[in-house]
């Protein structure tokens, strides 16, 4: 690590203890005594000068003041980050077109203990890179290009090392959930992955059944969800009984096609809203009645990963009383992130808002509970969260 590095490193990790004791000096007594002991702004300003104009050796501030700040809006949550003009400029030199096929969190490192940050792979979509690689959901990347992620400050970060073009191979070293020690692993990017939504007849009971499995959204993924269902249904005339929409591993991503699939099934009221400091309502999607589909059985297929857009559709149709939720306890990640231009190029991703459900259910933090509990199938050879979805279709529509 440069010096140069190493110093802004080390001034940010004291800056926090530096403040505390110069803003005691600079306040006068009386003021201290009179309980004000909480830095404030004004605290943080004078401790900063202090740093910046006493310090032993001359202090560039550019790069100590980046370094705060990215410790300091990464500490917030695990979405929120701070890029500096050059680290944006990385990303766009390696950003070539190439993609992973996985999903993954960065856990920060928890104050107070010894657990560094880790890397946790949270969705593999299929015949992608991250499944060629062997990674499955669960599995800890430790090192990604030879960098330790313990020393990792934002998902940002992690997600920046994992960027190039297609072809282009990145050395990681995992460890596995199924293996005892960490083991080295080459991940070779390809293009954009296809068939992010799958469909598929089912035949229970003499009726035909629609599986419907939507690996992520992206651009586009409800105008191909609204095709494999008209595909679906034609071949199945006039005897379709149902719809099982399977978000099982479905990291998410762009919420506007979320929303769209949700609108397919209810004609009126609020499908997600989202809302700010304070609670204030920020944002409403509603219904649209024109091409509604409001009588179909439907049930929603989830399980521990599925995540952020994923858990929007479910609750909308649980919250509507449009479908049933089966499987597990979704993941829990329901924030909404402003991008923010700085005047030197610099960009700020700042959690502005929380998603919430048509009946005001916050998802950050808590997930989606499921109407019927299905663990994820230990065998290989038989789907039982499908089958369980399956079964609950095949009530009587009544009672659904």
């Amino acid at each position: 690590m440069p010096v140069m590095m190493r110093r802004c490193t080390v001034l940010a990790f004291a800056l926090g203890a530096i403040c505390m004791q110069a803003a005691h000096s600079l306040w006068p007594e009386a003021e201290a005594e009179a309980g004000h002991r909480s830095l404030n702004r004004a605290g943080f300003d004078a401790a900063l000068h202090t740093v910046l104009d006493r310090y032993v050796d001359p202090v560039e501030a550019s790069p100590v003041l980046a370094e705060s700040l990215k410790r300091i809006v990464s500490g917030l949550d695990s979405y929120s980050h701070f890029l500096t003009a050059e680290d944006r400029q990385q990303i766009r030199d390696r950003s070539r077109g190439g993609t992973t096929g996985l999903a993954m969190k960065l856990h920060r490192a928890e104050p107070g203990t010894r657990k560094p940050a880790w890397v946790e792979v949270t969705a593999v979509l299929p015949d992608s890179p991250a499944q060629r690689a062997g990674l499955t959901p669960g599995d800890q990347l430790l090192k990604i290009r030879g960098q330790d992620v313990a020393f990792l400050l934002s998902q940002a970060e992690a997600e920046a090392l994992m960027l190039g073009g297609d072809g282009e191979t990145i050395a990681l070293t995992i460890q596995r959930r199924s293996e005892p020690a960490p083991a080295p692993a080459n991940l070779v990017l390809a293009g954009q992955p296809r068939n992010l939504v799958e469909g598929a007849l089912v035949l229970r009971g003499g009726r035909n059944f629609a599986h419907l499995r939507v690996r992520a959204f992206r651009g586009g993924t409800a105008d191909l969800f609204k095709r494999n269902l008209k595909e679906l249904r034609r071949a199945a005339g006039s005897s379709l009984a149902g719809v099982v929409l399977d978000l099982r591993g479905n990291p998410g991503g762009d919420v506007p096609e979320a929303v769209m699939i949700a609108d397919m099934f209810v004609a009126e009221g609020v499908l997600v809203r989202t809302r700010g400091r304070g609670g204030q309502i920020l944002r409403e999607e509603r219904a649209h009645p024109d091409g509604s589909d409001s009588n179909i059985p439907l049930v929603v297929l989830q399980d521990h990963a599925s995540a952020s857009a994923s858990e929007l559709l479910a609750v909308a149709l649980q919250d509507h009383g449009r479908a049933r939720v089966v499987g597990e306890r979704s993941y829990g990640k329901g924030t909404v992130q402003d991008v923010i231009g700085m005047h030197d190029g610099s960009q700020l991703t700042l959690t502005i808002a929380r998603y919430f459900s048509p009946k005001d259910r916050l998802i950050d933090g808590n997930g989606v509970e499921p109407d019927i509990l299905a663990p994820a199938a230990i065998s290989a050879s038989v789907d039982a969260s499908l089958e369980s979805a399956l079964a609950e279709l095949g009530r009587k529509p009544e009672t659904l």
